[in-house]
């Protein structure tokens, strides 16, 4: 998806889990998730302790009751009720944590575009389901890409794009170390690994010695 060509109007839900974000980074998640649009829906979600403080920045506190992983729960029931319901098309999830994966694929499946926000620390897992990830931290005029191995998705996209339907050899990736390119310096370590950690760009052949990849869609 274009994020370029999402109005700048168009209202979006923000919903952030307290526990794993502190208040102090409420200002920079604004900022963030405005980049998108304006957040009509701000919403934080934790233990009575962990949303105190949030509402000086405009936030509806949602505290939650006691139990094990309440305040995830609790925010990814609101999220696809604010998708489904509500129709919000875009939908701003602040977290490190890797358990949204799951929240953003099945909003992606649906339709809706999925921003995240999140640490460096925020794995790969739930970055690569949403449109597009951004990271707490950078510069303020830094740029809106958020994997560190954004670039070299640009650049294995690019080749695989350029093989057409034939597909490129996986066996033939490790040539793009010409390119700056080296899947030893990923958390992956394979390109398999790599390139199925990216299911929602990329589609593999079956194992074997002539596999190819391909891009989705």
């Amino acid at each position: 998806m274009d994020l370029s060509a999402l109005s700048a109007t168009a209202p979006l839900a923000l919903l952030v889990d307290g526990e794993n974000l502190s208040k102090d980074r409420a200002p920079e998640i604004l900022r963030l998730a405005a980049r998108n649009g304006p957040p009509q829906v701000r919403r934080v979600y934790g233990n009575a302790k962990a949303v105190t403080g949030w509402e000086d920045h405009g936030f509806r506190l949602c505290p939650t009751r006691p139990g094990k992983n309440a305040a995830d729960m609790l925010l990814c029931v609101e999220a696809m009720s604010l998708a489904l319901r509500d129709s919000f098309g875009t939908l701003v999830i602040a977290s490190s944590d890797r358990d949204f994966s799951y929240l953003a694929e099945q909003l992606r499946e649906i339709g809706k575009s999925v921003i995240g926000i999140g640490d460096a620390k925020a794995p790969v897992s739930f970055r690569n389901t949403c449109a597009s990830f951004l990271l707490l931290g950078m510069p303020t005029d830094g740029p809106v890409l958020a994997d560190p191995s954004d670039n070299m998705l640009v650049k294995v996209r690019t080749v695989v794009k350029e093989a057409g339907k034939a597909g490129y050899p996986i066996a033939s990736l490790g040539a793009l170390h010409r390119m700056g390119v080296r899947i030893s310096e990923t958390p992956e370590k394979t390109w398999r690994g790599w390139l199925t950690a990216r299911s929602a760009v990329f589609a593999c052949d079956p194992k074997g010695p002539e596999a190819r990849v391909r891009l989705r869609g």
